[in-house]
């Protein structure tokens, strides 16, 4: 666990404006893994679409789910969310791609598509899909 650079990671971030391609949900959660983890990803995805219907079509294009892309390449374990602790992925799934937001415990940090970075109170982890631990 990272909590303490979770939560670091998370005052920075705070009051970002969103941006497709360059603070979005998915982009968001990939910077905190390089900046957390020490891993190399966000440079996939980061400026590679401009709208949503770019992020779309870039997303279709992919070998990979966001989420199995993160369970192939970074080794982690997809989890019900309800098991969801600090420095955990939350994932979102909708028919035209998944939606990133990095767990704070009983709180989670995401950028809304009309809004900033901001972190908000979880109140039924049964919202998303899954979620994604990183070892």
């Amino acid at each position: 666990m990272r909590d303490i650079e979770t939560i670091e990671f998370a005052q920075k971030e705070l009051d970002t404006p969103f941006a497709w391609g360059t603070n979005d949900c998915n982009t968001l959660v990939l910077k905190y893994i390089d900046e957390v983890w020490g891993k190399d990803v966000l440079h996939m995805i980061y400026g590679k679409y401009k709208t949503k219907i770019g992020a779309v079509k870039f997303n279709k294009k992919q070998k990979y789910s966001f989420t199995d892309g993160i369970v192939e390449e970074l080794g982690a374990t997809r989890l019900p969310p309800k098991l969801a602790r600090t420095g955990d992925i939350l994932i979102v799934h909708d028919e035209a791609f998944e939606m990133g937001h990095i767990c704070m415990g009983t709180n989670v940090l995401s950028v809304p598509e009309d809004g900033k970075t901001s972190i908000s109170k979880v109140l039924d982890f049964g919202f998303y899909n899954w979620s994604i631990r990183i070892s």
